[in-house]
């Protein structure tokens, strides 16, 4: 029999085509291998590239119930060739002898917008190479290999790399025993991630209820299946990860905190161009209340396997373009449509003296510019479905700090729009973005110029002799992602061994109108080699900076965020000495203004609104009076539904 006869069949891919993982358009070639033991008649050898999506799903059965399935196909391709056939003419079949045979082979992938690899509870997207070997009167013997196929999207399209934002709030209780409000703003930097990639939520909290609340965030994957023309759908959700982060006291305003959930490293790709599987991830970012229903953000993401990096921030005095998204139900009159570029710092902490507690406030307003949609005093009638109003604001071109956040102050800068019906309260949308101080290049030179500072301490007690220290660094300013090289020439003149240590720390100051609050804390800490008594060294160590370290905010009057580099000699029982640099972090570099595009910032965290605000790169003109572009227009995806220290 042929099973007896066929042993050790291997398919072995081309380096380029490691791991079987392939792309649109990719040659797959290398060989495949089998060994005989014993004289075999070949008809021939066929090879077979197929790519295909099926679902198939059933419902009802039990006692006097009919089961009913349910299933649907998609063939995207399905490739055929011949590796070894029969001679024809003399209708011979090929005799291959016993011993090893190995057969090259090569065939193309398509080119097409074929979906990523994926296997799901109800349908799955799958790739085979198939290697079939026939003989006279037997069946065909068929191996099959698996294909890891990835679909490929545009990394550089703003919509990925823009940051998503959301807001949401919510009164417990009603009518004159209606409480305070509970909301909360979230973020996150950019729309795309990779399998195995941390995705950073910051957010701010308010608590006006007598209630304690806790913030909670998930990441969901949603597998929704198809049969053909959608008569039929299944739908099936998957906690893929969560955290819980610390319960929110009552009467407790602007809490900021970071959340953090981790995409897993064998998550498929998001599949939105299968007209049968689709395949999207959803974070969702909560807040519980006890006996009470819970406060939530929507936020949907793409998992693609390119890298995607945050979209460059604006600069003060760049263009900020956008959009407005809104979806009605039915025919609905409109007041106004209004739109706001604000721009405030404000800082806010209490303190406790025995039974008293004081609240000390603070807050600087940048600047307020509106934007009317519709002509003043004519309002609008629309029709179902979903309407786009584009705008275009110019930031000021004034001293304007970045954006900041802390837990007793912060630097916003946000886009609101007003939705003013008749007979009806406004409906408001909210959308947080980041901006970037340039810098002040008449203040370059000062920040290039080197720092240079000399110590000597003699040693008591416990420890004699002398040590000191020469220290240079190149600059006073650097990049968030830098590196500080430290030139250190030491003299270690005691009679114990010392150690370089090198701490970078932080200083946070706020100025209510008649205080001052200053908090500290290290970033890092390094450690050098010691350094033998009676002997001397120079020692050079570079000092990183973390890219996510807050850059310097000097330009604020009730704000400031300053850096320390502290490079003191460890000493055992002696007090160390030390020398302390200020220093300046600057944004990461972006590049030359003139190589930098226009900024595209999108926000779309859904909070149960039918408003919602999506910024975009290179607008197109508007006039108020002009019906809108159709929502399909700027789609890229198909929309989700139900969904004191020292210094």
């Amino acid at each position: 029999m042929l099973e007896s006869s066929i042993k050790n069949f291997n398919i072995n891919f081309n380096v380029a085509s490691e791991g079987r993982t392939f792309r649109s358009g990719q040659l797959v070639s290398g060989h495949f291998s089998f060994d005989l033991s014993k004289k075999t008649k070949i008809t021939d050898i066929s090879m077979r590239l197929k790519g295909q999506a099926n679902v198939h799903w059933s419902t009802g059965g039990g006692k006097n119930r009919r089961r009913r399935h349910f299933s649907a196909n998609v063939t995207y391709f399905d490739l055929r060739s011949i590796i070894l056939q029969e001679n024809s003419a003399i209708g011979e079949s090929v005799k291959l002898q016993p011993g090893r045979h190995m057969y090259p082979f090569t065939c193309q992938i398509p080119q097409g917008d074929f979906p990523p690899s994926f296997k799901g509870l109800y349908g799955k997207v799958e790739y085979m190479l198939t290697v079939s070997i026939n003989r006279p009167w037997h069946l065909s013997k068929d191996f099959v290999t698996e294909l890891n196929f990835l679909s490929s999207i545009n990394t550089d399209h703003p919509e990925l790399r823009a940051p998503l934002s959301g807001s949401n709030q919510m009164t417990l209780c009603c009518l004159w025993c209606a409480s305070p409000p509970i909301t909360m703003t979230v973020s996150v930097e950019k729309k795309a991630f990779t399998p195995g990639e941390t995705v950073k939520i910051n957010c701010e909290f308010s608590n006006g209820s007598s209630r304690t609340v806790t913030s909670k965030v998930r990441l969901l994957q949603k597998q929704t299946f198809h049969t053909h023309e959608r008569v039929h759908t299944r739908m099936y959700d998957k906690n893929l990860g969560s955290g819980i982060g610390q319960p929110i006291d009552a009467r407790t305003c602007n809490v900021h905190t970071e959340m953090m959930v981790q995409i897993p490293q064998s998550a498929p790709l998001t599949i939105s161009n299968c007209s049968i599987v689709v395949l999207s991830y959803i974070i969702e970012v909560s807040l519980s209340v006890c006996s009470g229903p819970d406060l939530t953000v929507l936020f949907p993401i793409i998992v693609c396997d390119t890298p995607v990096h945050p979209q460059a921030l604006p600069y003060v005095g760049d263009p900020l373009t956008g959009q407005i998204n809104l979806e009605v139900a039915g025919d609905c009159k409109i007041n106004s449509l209004d739109v706001k570029l604000k721009g405030k710092a404000e800082v806010k902490w209490t303190e406790h003296n025995g039974r008293t507690t004081v609240v000390y406030h603070n807050k600087m307003k940048y600047f307020s510019i509106k934007q009317s949609l519709f002509q003043e005093g004519r309002g609008a009638t629309v029709g179902p479905g979903c309407h786009v109003y584009p705008f275009i604001f110019q930031i000021p071109a004034q001293e304007l700090p970045s954006s900041f956040k802390a837990s007793h102050g912060k630097i916003v800068y946000t886009v609101e729009v007003v939705l003013s019906r008749p007979m009806k309260m406004d409906s408001k949308a909210k959308a947080q973005f980041s901006l970037m101080h340039k810098g002040n290049p008449h203040n370059e030179a000062s920040l290039r110029i080197p720092q240079h500072s000399i110590i000597n301490k003699k040693m008591n007690l416990f420890t004699s002799g002398t040590v000191g220290m020469d220290v240079n660094i190149a600059q006073t300013s650097f990049r968030q992602g830098e590196g500080i090289k430290v030139v250190a020439s030491i003299q270690n003149k005691s009679s114990r061994e010392i150690r370089p240590k090198y701490c970078l720390y932080r200083k946070y100051s706020y100025f209510s109108t008649t205080k001052r609050r200053v908090e500290t804390k290290d970033i890092l800490k390094e450690v050098g080699e010691a350094i033998l008594p009676m002997a001397g060294q120079t020692v050079t160590r570079i000092i990183t900076i973390p890219a996510t370290t807050c850059a310097s905010i000097l330009n604020c009057s009730i704000i400031k965020a300053e850096y320390r580099l502290r490079v003191y000699l460890d000493v055992k029982y002696a007090s160390d000495p030390e020398i302390k640099f200020p220093i300046v972090i600057l944004p990461a570099s972006q590049g030359p203004d003139d190589e930098r595009p226009p900024p595209a910032y999108g926000f779309e965290g859904y909070a149960n609104s039918s408003v919602g605000t999506d910024f975009l790169q290179n607008p197109t003109a508007f006039e108020p009076s002009a019906p809108p572009p159709s929502y399909g227009t700027y789609a890229m995806y198909p929309s989700l539904t139900g969904a004191a220290g020292k210094y």
